[in-house]
């Protein structure tokens, strides 16, 4: 099931990756953002090295490297797929999923009617 990239970003502009990721550890405020410690099991440490910016909606360790937003957070933390982080998010936002035609696509059929329209002209260009 394919969503419009502006649907997606809705999801995420509903949700606050500092929301989510106090869950799994204390973030304390300092200056430009969020510092803790990083909730990842392998990157074990004493000190807070993982920073989340509540502006850019992004986390970022310093100490193991691993970096994204509220998406990748929980497919990494949580071993979630796109979709089921996809669906999670817009659940907790209380945003309807789109429902799909019975061609399977989704309500926002126009998006596809579009991309195969640009294959089209790619075709025709080469």
């Amino acid at each position: 099931m394919r969503f419009s990239p502006e649907f997606i970003e809705k999801v995420a502009e509903s949700n606050n990756i500092v929301d989510i990721l106090s869950q799994h550890t204390d973030l304390k405020a300092s200056s430009g953002g969020y510092m803790g410690r990083c909730p990842f099991p392998s990157h074990p440490e004493k000190t807070p090295s993982f920073s989340v910016s509540e502006l850019k909606q992004v986390y970022y360790c310093f100490g193991c490297h691993k970096r994204g937003n509220i998406f990748t957070f929980l497919q990494q933390y949580n071993g979630m797929s796109f979709l089921e982080a996809f669906e999670y998010l817009a659940a907790r936002a209380h945003l309807p999923i789109p429902a799909a035609k019975s061609d399977g696509s989704t309500a926002q059929g126009a998006e596809s009617a579009l991309t195969e329209k640009k294959r089209q002209l790619d075709k025709i260009n080469k």
